[in-house]
């Protein structure tokens, strides 16, 4: 199983001769930066055992903070420069600097510096996390928004989808009680087919026959069939000795 978090910081040779320049450099060191300096100076690199590596990762890492507090340094600096506001650590920070500077190089006041200097670090890295974290939820909350969005249309497409197939299937199942004529590659014909019989349906619901029927049974599925068997029953009836529904028709059809 792989190991989590950081990998383990292997020290080169290169890493180790920046270490002890950079720890010459400085001005005052720390407990554990003096005895790394010492190690430096006294061992070659394949002459080092785990206890000293040990004590040179940490001052390592010292000295990556420490070079980075450099550069937030120089930021607070042309912040200052840019005339633009300061807080209150930076501008405590610009005046530890100022007296390190030009006043008393103590070692005092060089770690008073360094120790303002890691707590703005910290403050600023705290700062971004947060940042970091709130864009992310914002991400996350439009991410969410625009997949319920998402999701919504895909139901109703899939509602759509289904009423679509149902009804395809009705319609089948229709064309194939009634053993009509059905031609995959000439669908039109079935759409043309089926308007013209609700076109026809409503026309005869909207007649005064329908009405009439409709009112004297009161259900629509009984007025329809009776609508029906009054159409049925037409030809028994005459007028001189014509059938009432060819009189109706000749009267009405005018080609």
């Amino acid at each position: 199983m792989a190991k989590r978090g950081r990998p383990q910081k292997v020290l080169s040779p290169q890493d180790l001769f920046e270490l002890e320049k950079f720890l010459m450099d400085l001005n005052c060191l720390k407990k554990n930066q003096k005895q790394a300096n010492q190690i430096l100076q006294s061992k070659q690199y394949y002459e080092l055992d785990e206890k000293d590596l040990s004590l040179l990762k940490v001052v390592h890492r010292e000295k990556i903070q420490f070079e980075q507090r450099k550069i937030l340094l120089n930021q607070i600096e042309i912040k200052k420069k840019n005339q633009q506001q300061l807080l209150a650590n930076e501008i405590e920070i610009l005046k530890l600097n100022e007296l390190y500077k030009y006043e008393d190089q103590s070692e005092e006041n060089f770690f008073r510096l360094d120790r303002a200097l890691e707590s703005y670090q910290k403050i600023q890295k705290a700062a971004l996390e947060n940042r970091i974290r709130l864009e992310n939820e914002h991400r996350r909350e439009i991410l969410n928004k625009t997949h319920k969005k998402l999701t919504e249309a895909q139901k109703r497409r899939n509602a759509e989808n289904q009423l679509k197939y149902a009804l395809g299937g009705l319609v089948l199942s229709l064309w194939r009680k009634r053993e009509w004529h059905l031609d995959p590659n000439n669908l039109k014909s079935v759409e043309r087919m089926i308007i013209r019989n609700f076109d026809f349906g409503s026309k005869v619901a909207e007649s005064a026959l329908y009405k009439d029927a409709a009112t004297m049974t009161g259900d629509h599925n009984i007025a329809r069939k009776l609508v029906l068997s009054v159409i049925n029953e037409l030809p028994h009836y005459k007028i001189n000795e014509e059938e009432l529904q060819k009189v109706i028709l000749e009267k009405l059809y005018k080609p």
